[in-house]
């Protein structure tokens, strides 16, 4: 298990120089790489904000009694 932890904190800094170095290497290149990372970050953040909510739902509801008309 430590080996695999090791390897991916290894591939982790590999993917920070990678990406440094595509980001460095034009202003193109930056604008796109921080609206990808911006998409990225608000499409996983909305979809964590929804998984909560359902599961927020859904401790909620145990307990309770159905509305009278779903009988």
């Amino acid at each position: 298990m430590q080996l695999v932890a090791a390897q991916v904190v290894d591939m982790l800094f590999e993917f920070i120089a990678v990406f440094g170095e595509v980001a460095l290497s034009g202003p193109l290149s930056a604008i796109l790489l921080l609206c990808g990372a911006v998409l990225t970050l608000f499409t996983t953040g909305f979809l964590g904000y929804l998984v909560a909510g359902a599961a927020l739902s859904t401790i909620g509801s145990i307990g309770r009694s159905p509305p009278p008309e779903a009988k």
